[in-house]
């Protein structure tokens, strides 16, 4: 069957099924339609059944109205309600179930009325059964009966009763609790539910007959819903099988003669159809594949001739391609010349070489003229005198390029002779050198000014060299003269420091009332207030010139935190502010790192965060993480105070620098705390981070990185901690020098209470010759004396035999760790700073003292 056969079968079999499942659908719509009408209707039989029942209802209240009142527009009323339903009076436009509702209110229904027509007319007029309408006949006359009923107790209220044979025709006088009794009387209401049964029966009948109406009619539409369905699920599966088919058959072929033709366009001749069946696609296949074959036939004749020029093209091709890329790169071109003929060839970079345009035309003249004026003689004497001995030969020359710019060029020239020497062909090779030649001009010219820079910079070196060691020993002498200095002035200040100190100190260990305890205590503070300010300074100098050490040993954290409790919970109750804290360590109390620079970071930030903070709280977090390595040690501490100024934050941690500049009035303070925060973070290894907003608080954040002890490192410690020696060391022999009176007085006081004998030398010269006439357990060696130096005293008692082992402790005004180890190395075993407490010169005492006996006294249990 051919392609055009099954199409027309295709679309008249899909016409076909298309046209059935159209009609079905318009007779579905066509009983829809039927249904709606039927539903109309139904609502249009009730309405004016409705009509009679209410029609009653108004005669009722009319009559009971006209009854009670004995208005008379309420007997005209009751009649044009009876003259209306009866068909005896046109039907207002607007007569419904609250008509008269609107009547009774006064306004007036000026709509244009309806034809006269009983509601039986209506009723039957819109089509109901016999047995339907039956049931309103018997609803209106009951409802006729009523109306008697209701004309007699009209008549009673006329003064007209019944006769003796039930006529209206006896006179009296008006009888209106007689009318009332009849409108209310069980007969009145018994003749009232007689027209109510007949109504309910014909809206029980109207809607049993639609019930059946409308399920015969939804059948209908159910019957041809599926058959609908079935000719559309028909046409679809039609479209398939029909697009399959026309697929196979059709699309499919001509897809794939769309690939062949693509393949033969892309060069692949060797490709067939594979459809050649008898329709019309198939023969065209076969004449397609026979037509491709005598293609091929012809092709496969010209392809060895064609396969063989186009590599001799090729060959051709890359070679004139390298030669030109290679003359171009090597900027050269080369000519010939057939002098037999005289026509000359150039190369394609010849041109550019000469500075001519691409389309010069070759020749001697254009040549000649491009070589520089000064060279041109010469050029053509050579040329000359080789052509005609037919010998082979070189020159070098320059030539003007159109733009003006002088090049430098070497040119090669082969001569072809024959048997008699004359020339018949020339061949040359002509090559730009200029870079080349300017490079050896400026090599040259680079060489001599290498040479006079060595010579330059030979003695800039040495001017330079005399200027760095000038400004080196300079340099040193001012760091060791502010050395000197800070020393000097750490001495100065600390000496008579130690003595109201140590004074404060003695005073407050006698009897003392409430108010001099109280300037004692005063005194004291302010004491050591002054002594962290000179120590914050000495810092930050150590800071600035690197002479700042850490020291990194194990020790338990707890240790540091309690006294921070302690200290800073006391001035939170003064201030009425909370200090809170929150510690998690997870087990892990013991940690390497500088116990000393740690408190002091502590101290710093807290002391901070309690000056300006007046109300609310301050919070220390101290948190471990170990999941990190190394270990990280984190430190929050927040506050509720004044806050910094965002655009200040930056400069807070300056050296001499406030976040405002009313702090030091309202405050205090030297500005270096901070400062010397971040520097003692920063040679730990850690990170400080600040925020804050203006009148809420601050939090700083601490990231440090610390060691965590091995297991075997925690047990040797706590075993040390748990098995203390209660030692006694009892009483020693003292040798004190000291040249300050007050200092002396202070030492010799503080040793008296600890139940010590001393001796007092004012200088090292008096304190050698004591030392060599008496025996002495321990030394207390100022370092400052005249007459002779406490170092030089601890060299000359080191070199005597008692001396060699007796403990000598330096006292000190002076700082700075790098000058504590001088004093260590002329022998002195440990060095106490002043001022100092009486707690650190007892414990100092007793630690060199027991480390100079073996073994050690110890106190019975």
């Amino acid at each position: 069957m051919s392609i055009r056969v099954r199409i027309i079968i295709i679309f008249t079999l899909l016409m076909l099924l298309l046209g059935a499942t159209t009609i079905t659908l318009g007779l579905v719509h066509k009983n829809s339609t039927e249904l709606t009408q039927k539903e109309r209707h139904h609502i249009e039989v009730l309405k004016l059944a409705d009509q009679l029942r209410q029609s009653s209802d108004d005669l009722t209240r009319m009559a009971r109205s006209y009854a009670v009142t004995g208005q008379q527009r309420f007997d005209q009323y009751f009649n044009d309600i009876l003259d209306i339903r009866d068909g005896k009076k046109s039907r207002p436009e607007g007569y419904n179930n609250i008509y008269w509702d609107f009547i009774l209110s006064g306004q007036v229904d000026n709509d244009a009325p309806k034809p006269a027509a009983s509601i039986l007319s209506l009723i039957e007029a819109i089509g109901v059964s016999d047995k339907e309408l039956g049931f309103l006949a018997k609803a209106k006359s009951n409802s006729d009966d009523l109306v008697r009923l209701e004309r007699k107790a009209f008549a009673a209220l006329k003064g007209i009763f019944t006769d003796e044979n039930g006529e209206l025709t006896k006179k009296a006088a008006p009888d209106p609790k007689l009318a009332t009794n009849i409108l209310f009387s069980d007969a009145y209401h018994d003749a009232k539910a007689k027209i109510m049964r007949p109504i309910n029966d014909f809206k029980t009948e109207v809607d049993r007959r639609l019930a059946h109406d409308i399920y015969v009619i939804e059948q209908r539409i159910n019957n041809l819903t599926i058959l609908a369905s079935i000719f559309v699920l028909s046409t679809i599966l039609f479209v398939i099988i029909s697009y399959l088919h026309l697929q196979n058959h059709l699309i499919h072929p001509i897809l794939h003669l769309s690939d062949v033709g693509n393949e033969i366009k892309g060069g692949n001749l060797d490709i067939r159809l594979s459809d050649t069946s008898n329709d019309e696609i198939g023969q065209l296949g076969y004449s397609f594949n026979a037509m491709l074959d005598r293609i091929q036939e012809s092709l496969t004749s010209l392809h060895s001739e064609i396969s063989t020029r186009q590599e001799l093209s090729e060959r051709l091709d890359n070679q004139n391609f390298n030669l030109l890329r290679a003359q171009r790169v090597a900027k050269m071109g080369h000519w010939f010349w057939d002098l037999t003929i005289g026509h000359e060839e150039w190369s394609e970079n010849l041109p550019n070489v000469y500075g001519l345009p691409a389309n010069a035309k070759p020749g001697y003249d254009t040549f000649i003229g491009c070589v520089h004026p000064d060279d041109r003689e010469r050029v053509e004497k050579i040329q000359s005198e080789n052509l005609e001995k037919g010998t082979n030969f070189s020159l070098a020359y320059r030539v003007v390029h159109q733009n003006g710019d002088v090049h430098h060029v070497i040119s090669h020239n082969n001569l072809n002779c024959d048997h008699t020497g004359k020339v018949l062909q020339a061949t040359g090779l002509v090559q730009d050198v200029t870079e080349l030649k300017r490079a050896e001009e400026k090599l040259e010219s680079s060489k001599k000014e290498v040479e006079e820079l060595n010579r330059n910079l030979e003695n800039k070196i040495k001017q330079r060299t005399k200027a760095l060691e000038k400004a080196k020993n300079d340099a040193e002498t001012a760091n060791s003269a502010k050395s000197d200095f800070l020393a000097t002035m750490s001495h100065e200040i600390r000496t008579p420091l130690n003595g109201i100190i140590g004074m404060a100190q003695l005073l407050k260990n006698t009897e003392l009332n409430i108010d001099q305890e109280h300037k004692i205590s005063t005194l004291i503070s302010s004491s050591q207030s002054l002594l962290e300010i000179i120590n914050d300074v000495l810092d930050m100098s150590k800071i600035e010139s690197g002479a700042l050490e850490l020291e990194s040993r194990i020790f338990d954290l707890t240790e540091i935190l309690a006294p921070l409790k302690a200290t800073f919970g006391s001035l939170a109750e003064e201030k009425g502010i909370k200090f809170v804290t929150e510690i998690e360590l997870h087990d892990h109390k013991l940690i390497y790192s500088d116990q000393t620079r740690l408190r002091q970071i502590l101290n710093n930030l807290l002391s901070n965060a309690f000056k300006f903070t007046t109300e609310g709280q301050v919070t220390l977090s101290i948190s471990l993480t170990e999941t990190t390595m190394p270990p990280n040690l984190k430190i929050l501490i927040e506050d509720t105070g004044t806050g910094i100024a965002e655009d200040r934050l930056d400069s807070i941690f300056d050296a001499f620098s406030q976040a405002d500049n009313t702090i030091t009035r309202k405050f205090g303070g030297t500005g270096l705390g901070l400062s010397i925060t971040q520097s003692l973070i920063s040679m730990m290894n850690g990170h400080i981070n600040v925020s804050s907003i203006l009148d809420e608080g601050s939090s700083f954040v601490i990231d440090l990185p610390v060691t965590l002890p091995t297991e075997e490192e925690n047990e040797q410690y706590f075993e040390q901690l748990n098995h203390p020696q209660d030692v006694d060391i009892g009483q020693l022999s003292v040798l004190l020098a000291e040249d300050n009176p007050v200092n002396a007085m202070i030492a010799k006081a503080f040793l008296i209470k600890f139940g010590h004998n001393t001796i007092h030398a004012e200088n090292g010269e008096e304190a050698v010759n004591l030392f060599a006439e008496h025996d002495f357990d321990l030394v207390l060696m100022d370092v400052h004396m005249p007459v002779m130096s406490g170092i030089i005293a601890t060299e000359q008692i080191r070199t005597t035999d008692k001396g060699a082992h007796v403990p000598i402790i330096g006292l000190t005004a002076e700082a700075f760790t790098d000058r504590h180890e001088v004093f260590r190395k002329a022998g002195m075993n440990d060095v106490l700073t002043k001022p100092f407490k009486e707690d650190q010169l007892k414990s100092l005492i007793e630690q060199n003292y027991l480390s100079s006996v073996v073994p050690p006294k110890t106190a019975p249990a």
